[in-house]
């Protein structure tokens, strides 16, 4: 490397590094990026899940051990542990999630106003929790959702009504296939 090109560079930090830190401070884009964000749940155990879509309707909630899943509703169906402990788990490990609005009138434009589906919560410590499921957002990635008793729409991972979907399929003697 000449000198020239080590003054050049040198140039070059002593004004960028100044811009970095004063104009593009990473700190403030996150703690805006956390104010548009909250803490979804905050449970520290589920008790039993209620899965409502559409005529379906499956019920299941942890056995008095406190070990396994069983199926409530609808009697005599089988849906693998593995899936009811995942959903379980995915609802007690929500920290935060995105919220796209804090106006109840936006329900429409977000499908919450005929929901797609709807999952009550419950849990021995606290009322229930019913969160309603609707569209798409435009990516496909995510859904709108939005919490009973919260006026605030909510964009949920897809993988929340995907193990839906599949606790569905096997109650409906449609596992491994398309529904």
């Amino acid at each position: 490397m000449s000198p020239r090109h080590a003054i050049i560079f040198t140039i070059l930090i002593a004004i960028l590094l100044p811009f970095y830190q004063y104009f593009d401070r990473p700190e403030v884009k996150v703690a805006a990026l956390k104010a548009d964000q909250e803490s979804l749940l905050k449970l520290d155990s589920v008790d039993s899940i209620t899965v409502i879509r559409g005529n379906t309707t499956i019920q299941y909630q942890l056995t008095p051990d406190g070990k396994h899943w069983q199926i409530v509703q609808p009697a005599g169906k089988f849906i693998p542990q593995d899936l009811m402990q995942a959903l379980a788990a995915l609802l007690i490990n929500a920290k935060s999630v995105e919220v796209v609005s804090t106006n109840p009138n936006d329900l429409a434009q977000f499908g919450l106003n005929h929901p797609s589906g709807q999952l009550i919560i419950k849990n021995r410590d606290r009322k229930p929790i019913n969160i309603y499921f609707g569209s798409e957002n435009p990516t496909g990635t995510a859904i709108y959702a939005r919490i009973e008793g919260i006026p605030k729409v909510f964009l949920l991972g897809k993988n929340l009504e995907y193990y839906q979907t599949l606790m569905i399929q096997w109650v409906e003697g449609k596992q491994g296939k398309n529904a």
